[in-house]
């Protein structure tokens, strides 16, 4: 009967440390987290002309810096690792000369989760010191093997409406090849009081490879680029910016020139 005691006590020891155990572990293991919310992404360029040598940039009434130090965009210039994070919802971006109080440039938009979105700076500053900003959707599917997307965005003011015309002379690896892509009478994207940016922010999908370029107001080139290479699946702005020769006056740095955007890295 002793032995039979004995057992039985054993048993219910260990079943009591197991309990025991379980409960321990049941403690320790960490409760699941729910996931943070997803952010939206900006991307922040400046084309704004005779607003200083460079612009201060400004996210929800708040000046941008990154590494320490206040973001401060040159003509022509965009934000170094292209987008930033912001809170889905709306949101405000605006830009400043390097010394003013105030935007000269500014839109609050509605961003949704994981969207990507860009604001493009453009036009003369007015004498009441203003410009304006466009914003674009960006489209991060990759475009299909052998393709790239691009769109061309007319910032320059006094060029008048232009033909593109692409010439493709080498293909995806580097290899010759042939073929032209030409678009037509493109306006000035100022020339509207309301610029239609969903038209805007489409892409259009052309062969992977390298590209020269000629911008002409009618048949009279005002631009060209040697070579534009568009890589294999990525989507670009290749845009106009700067003031044609026809302007008297034209401050250093701001003459016609073209910026090649990468959106999809």
């Amino acid at each position: 009967m002793k032995k039979n005691i004995f057992k039985s006590v054993r048993l219910y020891s260990l079943f009591i440390a197991a309990s025991a155990l379980s409960t321990s572990c049941e403690k320790e293991l960490a409760k699941p987290t729910i996931d943070p919310k997803p952010l939206a992404y900006v991307a922040v360029h400046n084309f704004a002309l005779l607003a200083g040598t460079t612009s201060q940039v400004f996210v929800e009434n708040s000046q941008l810096a990154l590494g320490g130090s206040n973001v401060a965009l040159a003509v022509g210039g965009s934000l170094l690792g292209n987008y930033i994070g912001v809170n889905p919802g709306q949101v405000t971006v605006g830009l400043r000369t390097a010394t003013g109080t105030s935007n000269y440039a500014s839109r609050t938009v509605t961003v949704a989760p994981t969207s990507n979105t860009s604001f493009f700076a453009y036009d003369t500053l007015t004498t009441g010191g203003t410009a304006k900003l466009l914003v674009l959707s960006n489209d991060m599917r990759p475009a299909d093997t052998a393709t790239s997307n691009i769109r061309f965005l007319h910032f320059s003011p006094n060029a008048g409406p232009v033909n593109v015309v692409l010439t493709r002379t080498l293909n995806q690896f580097g290899l010759a090849a042939s073929g032209t892509i030409t678009l037509s009478n493109v306006p000035y994207i100022g020339s509207s009081a309301t610029p239609n940016e969903a038209a805007l922010s489409a892409f259009t999908k052309i062969p992977a490879g390298t590209y020269s370029v000629s911008v002409l107001s009618s048949t009279t080139p005002v631009l060209s680029i040697a070579a534009l290479t568009l890589r294999e699946t990525k989507n670009y702005s290749i845009v106009a910016r700067g003031f044609a020769s026809s302007r008297p006056s034209i401050p250093a740095g701001q003459t016609l020139g073209a910026s090649l955007l990468l959106h999809n890295p």
